[in-house]
């Protein structure tokens, strides 16, 4: 019988499965495995994102910018405006529309179009960037391609596959009732933070316990063991408290090490990613682990 994580993996390359159901699938797994960043992750999708919520990286891009110019008798002409440095911004999207939205927009018979308002039209026009004689600078708008928003739904199918294939790996039966989770396991948290991380497009990782080269480099090193904490987000002064507890304890139960994860867990410590406190405390007791060569 196929596991959740079979199901997602599957469903995440068939065509026949709405994203949409794809995503609930990957909501119910990370539920049970305790991930509540992937958690939020898939309701922001399903949802859309708040105006002051991050959004991932694949859900910015780039645009070009269409103006529209009116001139003489009521004449109207449409022109690509060239980028200028003071609207560097203005040349990119962010779509924080709801996944299923967006669906839509991708599958309309023209592509969708984000208009800029009219202050802002006026200020670039004032800029002289881009002029048309006896002609003004009347509206503007970035052209959003049916291509890039397909290319939008097609990485949340990826991101839903690499969750259950991150997991998967170490955790077979993560995602089941009863499965491994934060709450019984503290090695599933190195996974789910890469894989929190890999969603938002960071670029951080931190050894997890099935890859043999991180372990050999981690085991004893205190250099990389800072540098593993600091990839969580500890400032270099939090960093080197853990790693001093943990070398002067050698151990990950007693009173300094302990006592400093419950700084993190309570927020005490400042963690500067945006990942759950539990998920950064799972990750540097296994780091420790593999500091101490005894995961």
């Amino acid at each position: 019988m196929a596991s959740l994580l079979d199901e997602i993996i599957d469903g995440s390359t068939n065509g026949a499965i709405r994203t949409a159901d794809l995503l609930r699938k990957v909501q119910v797994a990370a539920t049970r495995v305790g991930a509540s960043d992937v958690v939020r992750w898939v309701q922001q999708e399903l949802q859309g994102y708040e105006d002051d919520a991050e959004i991932p990286s694949y859900r910015v891009m780039p645009t070009s910018v269409v103006g529209l110019f009116t001139g003489p008798m009521q004449s109207r002409m449409q022109h690509q405006l060239p980028a200028h440095s003071d609207f560097t911004d203005d040349f990119h999207v962010k779509m924080r529309q709801p996944l299923s939205t967006l669906q839509s927009f991708a599958d309309a018979d023209k592509d969708a179009e984000a208009h800029w308002p009219a202050w802002r039209v006026q200020q670039y026009e004032n800029t002289g960037a881009f002029a048309i004689q006896f002609y003004g600078l009347f509206d503007a708008w970035n052209v959003i391609t049916r291509q890039s928003l397909l290319g939008v739904v097609d990485t949340v199918r990826s991101k839903a596959m690499e969750f259950a294939l991150g997991l998967q790996q170490d955790f077979p039966d993560a995602g089941s009732v009863g499965g491994p989770s934060l709450l019984t396991n503290s090695a599933v948290a190195p996974v789910v933070f890469n894989t929190t991380n890999n969603i938002y497009g960071h670029g951080t990782n931190i050894a997890t316990g099935h890859d043999i080269a991180q372990k050999t480099v981690l085991k004893g090193n205190r250099q990389e063991l800072e540098r593993q904490a600091e990839q969580l987000g500890l400032s270099s002064t939090e960093a080197r408290e853990f790693v001093d507890a943990v070398e002067s304890e050698q151990g990950i139960t007693t009173p300094q090490v302990t006592g400093f994860l419950e700084k993190v867990r309570t927020g005490a410590a400042a963690v500067g990613l945006s990942v759950s406190s539990d998920v950064i405390a799972g990750s540097l007791i296994e780091l420790a682990k593999l500091y101490l060569g005894i995961a």
